[in-house]
């Protein structure tokens, strides 16, 4: 008898958000979804710091060697997520384009649609840049204050880091030859990486689908001239 008197909850819409609301969502679903890319590039940066550490100082070439190839897996790693969220946001923009053509038709198909999760071909790039973030941010911060900021930088983003030190130090023997700022064409990687492989992601995915409804269509056809 109580539970007759409780009032129906009430289900939020969000497939219908302000200018403004659709901003703010897609800023978190970006920002959502760089998070496992970076920790990809995080992980390969602290074995790429301490694969520096064990190597002597005379043997530049297998540490570049080495530190290359840690930080190819963190961009394989990333091209692999992303890809993938190529894939899914492709789905979600048919299902988007599904539920605008209802709208239009006067059809209610329900609120539980998410538009910030629809492909657009930027995203991608935008979500790289924004795994890039921490290079930009310690990237200037080592600019300014060097001792400091680099050993943060070092642990956080070495990937963009600890390949300048491969080009020699600084005078004495202290610091890197050339300026932390340069760490920041590294960002491109993430960049690069992350829009290409998304834009792969879902151009795979269209293809998919066309196939699947070309399959459809010669069932229906086939069908049609048995009939």
């Amino acid at each position: 008898m109580l539970n007759d008197n409780k009032k129906p909850k009430k289900v939020k819409d969000y497939s219908n958000p302000t200018g403004w609301q659709l901003f703010w969502r897609i800023q978190k679903e970006c920002w959502r979804r760089m998070v496992t890319p970076y920790l990809m590039y995080l992980f390969m940066s602290l074995l790429l710091l301490a694969l520096q550490a064990i190597v002597p100082d005379e043997s530049t070439v297998l540490e570049i060697v080495l530190g290359s190839i840690c930080i190819a897996i963190g961009a394989f790693f990333n091209a692999h997520l992303m890809y993938h969220t190529g894939i899914l946001h492709y789905d979600n923009y048919l299902t988007g384009n599904i539920h605008r053509r209802n709208a239009r038709l006067g059809i209610q198909s329900g609120g539980d649609h998410r538009p910030e999760r629809e492909f657009r071909p930027w995203k991608g790039f935008y979500i790289g840049l924004l795994v890039g973030v921490p290079v930009i941010f310690f990237g200037v911060l080592a600019h300014y204050f060097y001792v400091t900021a680099s050993v943060f930088f070092a642990m956080f983003a070495g990937w963009a880091i600890i390949p300048i030190t491969w080009f020699g130090t600084g005078e004495g023997g202290v610091g890197m030859k050339y300026d932390p700022l340069w760490s920041l064409l590294f960002v491109l990687l993430p960049i690069l990486v992350s829009g290409i492989a998304y834009l792969v992601g879902a151009y795979v995915e269209r293809g998919r689908k066309l196939r699947e409804e070309e399959r459809e269509e010669a069932i229906k056809a086939a069908g049609k001239k048995k009939k």
